[in-house]
């Protein structure tokens, strides 16, 4: 059955090449729980301490002989910041927010160390690399004074992911792209796959970012909406045409020979990977048919494929063969898909935000910081979770925080019902469809879960007649803009016993939670005080939300 094969694949997505943690390690350490909202609490609730530092990615290992860096498989995190298309302005705080290392103020959110270490940019303005430069110059300054002199197995790892425009297709222009991109982003880098600081290794990844030219890309709403397109274009060669001399001198036009410029483009990255100057290389918007001609001529790689989430569920012949061909994928446009399918495809949507939710209930388990998930952050932790990379692109602080790698490494696994939800749900979001159309989602019935036989256990869970997953409801988010953890109680309608329905949510964060209509819920602080009373009103069906504050 083909859906069942593609289940299958995205299962078993480059298994004998990852080398994750396992899932145990994924989890923070929980500790004990009161199950009342008077008994005195930690106000930091969150254990994040124990989260591991980064997820990362073995890629596929050399076949041949390297003159310089590592001769194994190079490793890679799962989890990027991308600011190929962020705007200038915002480029600095972006990084900034993503990679500065925790400092020694705990109790601030701003000095969280976020564990980003990995940067998708973008050679189509060399402003936005240089831009990236001097934030990795900052942070370099940053990391040298707290660390005067670390050893190798100390000093943090940064990567870096250039992009080989398609107007620097061809072996020379490419190896001219590859120069001036490095020459923007690390100044006086000296031709090494690493560059080494008193407190940081630097890597960087290069990828042919299109096959060649189509002039249905300057048409595309992402290249008019683009602040990275400073000069827009109608078509491929009035954009060669603009191009400055010392390109056009570099190396003839991609557009003489279009089919074979990219080609030539890969034979300059092959030698800059064997020369050690980068850690990986890769291709990315590259359809099955140039794929198979990659395969064909590559002496090395590819170790890397960017694509979209639709091409990950849909195209399944062609992920089979990078799966194969030992080829690392990574997600380009994961949050934005989910999020556009807020509107195309509602249904779906929603039932990635029940998933969400269910798991913001206190539940046997769950972590302690499990309070609840976004239909973004499940789909980010779903691909994750089966050694896709994914790049959560925004320009929101709170969203990098909810989207981290820190925050990934510990949503719980999922179970292979969920899993199948997930993969129908998304399958649904890329093809604008209810999931009605594509074979439905069996929904479980939810069974005997009443305020009658719910209640918390000693070890914070919650223990019911029922086995069954609730389905059902109402996804309620509650934003919390205060100072201090909260927690949610749900105060039954007949007795007024406070059942406690999540664990602590931090400040600025949110947590997503499965409610009923006509539920009266009750938050807590740290301290068993009341903070707010809540009432989702008769009739409530899918969402609501509500603030803290």
């Amino acid at each position: 059955m083909k859906r069942s094969r593609l289940y299958l694949t995205l299962t078993f997505l480059l298994a004998s090449q990852f080398d994750l943690t396992s899932a145990a390690a994924l989890r923070a350490t929980p500790s004990p729980t009161q199950n009342s909202p008077e008994g005195n609490h930690d106000e930091n609730d969150s254990n994040t301490d124990n989260a591991p530092s980064q997820l990362t990615v073995k890629l596929s290992k050399s076949t041949r002989h390297r003159a310089k860096g590592s001769q194994e498989g190079a490793i890679i995190p799962l989890v990027g910041v991308g600011v190929g298309n962020s705007p200038h302005h915002k480029i600095p705080f972006i990084l900034a927010s993503a990679l500065s290392p925790k400092t020694s103020n705990k109790q601030s959110d701003n000095s969280e160390d976020l564990h980003y270490r990995l940067v998708d940019t973008s050679h189509n303005d060399s402003a936005l690399e240089v831009l990236v430069g001097r934030s990795l110059s900052r942070l370099l300054m940053a990391e040298g004074k707290t660390k005067s002199s670390p050893s190798a197995s100390t000093r943090d790892e940064y990567h870096l992911l250039i992009k080989i425009h398609h107007t620097h297709l061809g072996y020379e222009r490419t190896m001219l792209s590859v120069q001036n991109s490095l020459s923007d982003i690390l100044p006086g880098f000296s031709n090494s796959g690493t560059s080494s600081s008193n407190a940081i290794d630097i890597r960087v990844h290069a990828l042919i970012q299109y096959p060649r030219c189509y002039d249905s890309f300057f048409s595309s709403e992402t290249y008019k909406k683009s602040p990275n397109f400073p000069v827009k274009h109608s078509s491929c060669y009035e954009e060669e045409d603009a191009l400055d001399d010392a390109t056009k001198s570099a190396g003839p036009s991609p557009l003489i020979d279009t089919e074979n410029a990219w080609r030539r483009s890969w034979r300059a990255l092959e030698e800059l990977y064997h020369h050690g100057t980068l850690e990986s290389i890769g291709v990315s918007n590259f359809g099955p048919f140039d794929m198979n001609g990659l395969y064909e001529i590559s002496t090395e790689g590819p170790h890397l494929y960017q694509g979209s989430l639709r091409t990950l569920l849909l195209e399944e012949e062609m992920i089979e063969e990078l799966i194969r061909h030992g080829v690392h994928y990574q997600c380009v446009d994961a949050a934005s898909a989910v999020l556009a399918g807020r509107y195309s495809a509602p249904e779906a949507y929603a039932t990635l935000e029940r998933i969400g939710a269910k798991h913001g209930n206190v539940d046997e388990g769950d972590t302690l910081d499990a309070y609840g998930y976004s239909a973004v952050q499940l789909v980010l932790g779903w691909l994750v979770q089966r050694g896709v990379g994914v790049f959560p692109g925004t320009t929101s602080s709170a969203h990098l925080v909810e989207n981290s790698p820190l925050t990934l490494a510990i949503i719980p696994k999922f179970s292979p019902r969920e899993n199948l939800d997930i993969e129908t749900a998304l399958i649904a979001i890329v093809n604008g469809k209810g999931t009605e159309e594509i074979g439905g989602i069996t929904r479980t019935e939810k069974e005997g879960v009443t305020p009658e036989n719910v209640e918390l256990t000693a070890s914070g869970s919650l223990a019911t007649s029922s086995s069954q997953q609730v389905d059902g409801g109402v996804v309620a988010t509650f934003f919390n803009s205060l100072q201090r953890n909260i927690r949610i109680f749900q105060v039954h309608p007949e007795t007024g016993r406070q059942i406690q329905l999540s664990r602590g949510i931090p400040p600025g964060r949110s947590g997503r939670l499965i409610v009923e209509p006509a539920d009266v819920l009750i938050a807590y602080d740290g301290h068993g005080i009341a903070v707010k009373k809540f009432l989702v009103e008769e009739g409530t069906s899918g969402r609501v939300d509500f603030t803290c504050e």
